[in-house]
């Protein structure tokens, strides 16, 4: 997919996103400062996602509770000598980094800007069902929105951007949002935030859906723009914790999910995440391909899809109350839903029995057929050998972590207003 000369249009707030200005108040009028010099780089991180409740459910209209994990994707970007945009020494390839070169597409003028290059290092493994493209995807988005920058336009205060690509892009992607987004973590200009955790899960969602034709859920870059719990629903299940609405085109029709941030939720002191991986790849389109050719013949799978809904509302109701044991419950509950749908794996129900006997539960997470489980556990050091001893490599997390980060950045950007 070329992205070159396209500009995204959103119809979601981005001009309001808490922005950093190059202005200081003096009466009632603005008054531009001095551009300051450049920094050396914009350094953006956020991390993987696992699936807690609801995966493949989600698809048929259920909701869907996911939290973000430790392990992180961090992005940097750096002026460079030569023009053009860089990894390494190599030209930037859009076939083999579509996310980085969607958001260099909408957020990066390559003529016009100072060549650009660009790092990539990540401990999200590729592949798992770990979020490693949402990953990517917000943390290179929050990288170019910051590096890119902003200015009030001094006579008549509208908010004008950075250097952008010319030409415009069919209004793809909607988003409608509450008033007062949740700023992220890390580097402030003017005591500012120089991007939000709703612009970041925003641009995002739009570097993965079109990387991937147009069809991506926003729960994974919700996940890790926001980080802690987020749902996606298909109806607005909490006015607290609703944070937008997300609606994109999908053959011929529209697809709309309601997104909630849950918060930092803390059950316990003492509880971990074992996430455990096969070391199997299954694709998810594959997956859910599988389950829609034998929904169309076994109506039991409708059955287990309606249970998978209900008991993510129970899932729900026991992470809000802080029910450990009942978290645990309902994520194996889950498991069993889903291995009666057909997407697990024999390898994953080999690592899901090897975690329980120290888990207060344990499910596949994601896609199936391969990828991760997850255990819920008070003693991570048991349940992760346990794990290992059957044959899978472990992670150890927090149930939700910190979500998008920007780690460093020049004030104003990379690039200055002209």
């Amino acid at each position: 997919m070329t992205t070159e000369s396209k500009d995204l249009v959103l119809t979601a707030r981005v001009s309001p996103f808490n922005a950093p200005s190059l202005t200081t108040n003096e009466g009632n009028g603005l008054k531009r400062s001095p551009p300051s010099r450049a920094m050396d780089e914009v350094v953006a991180s956020a991390p993987g996602k696992v699936v807690l409740f609801g995966e493949h459910a989600v698809v048929y209209g259920h909701p869907a509770i996911a939290a973000s994990i430790a392990q992180r994707t961090t992005v940097t970007l750096r002026p460079a000598e030569q023009p053009g945009v860089h990894m390494g020494r190599t030209p930037l390839d859009a076939a083999q980094h579509p996310h980085l070169a969607t958001m260099m597409g909408h957020l990066w003028d390559a003529e016009r800007g100072p060549g650009l290059g660009i790092s990539v290092a990540s401990d999200v493994p590729r592949g798992a069902g770990l979020g490693s493209s949402a990953a990517l995807a917000v943390a290179c988005a929050t990288a170019f929105r910051a590096a890119r920058g902003r200015h009030v336009d001094a006579a008549t205060g509208a908010w004008h951007e950075g250097h952008a690509s010319d030409g415009t892009e069919p209004d793809l992607f909607r988003g409608e949002s509450v008033d007062a987004p949740k700023t992220l973590e890390g580097e402030r200009v003017h005591g500012e935030a120089a991007v939000s955790a709703e612009e970041a899960s925003l641009l995002g969602h739009v570097a993965e859906a079109l990387s991937q034709d147009g069809r991506a859920s926003p729960m994974d870059t919700l996940a890790s723009a926001y980080g802690g719990l987020v749902l996606l629903s298909n109806r607005v299940e909490d006015e607290e914790t609703w944070v937008m609405r997300r609606t994109m085109p999908v053959e011929q029709h529209e697809r709309s999910w309601e997104l909630h941030h849950l918060g930092d939720l803390r059950l316990n002191e003492g509880l971990s995440l074992v996430v455990g991986h096969t070391g199997i790849n299954a694709p998810t389109t594959n997956m859910v391909a599988g389950v829609a050719e034998r929904r169309s013949t076994d109506k039991g799978i409708d059955e287990a899809m309606n249970a998978i809904g209900a008991l993510v509302h129970r899932g729900l109701k026991a992470l809000m109350a802080g029910d450990a044991e009942a978290v645990g419950r309902a994520m194996t509950e889950n498991h069993l839903l889903l291995r009666r749908i057909g997407v697990s794996h024999p390898k994953l129900e080999t690592l899901v029995s090897a975690a329980l006997p120290t888990s207060l539960g344990a499910k596949l997470t994601g896609a199936g057929g391969g990828g991760c489980m997850i255990a819920l556990t008070r003693d991570a050091k048991a349940t992760s050998e346990a794990i290992e001893l059957a044959g899978g490599r472990t992670w150890i997390t927090p149930l939700g972590t910190q979500g998008a980060r920007l780690e460093a950045c020049p004030e104003g950007g990379l690039l200055r207003p002209d």
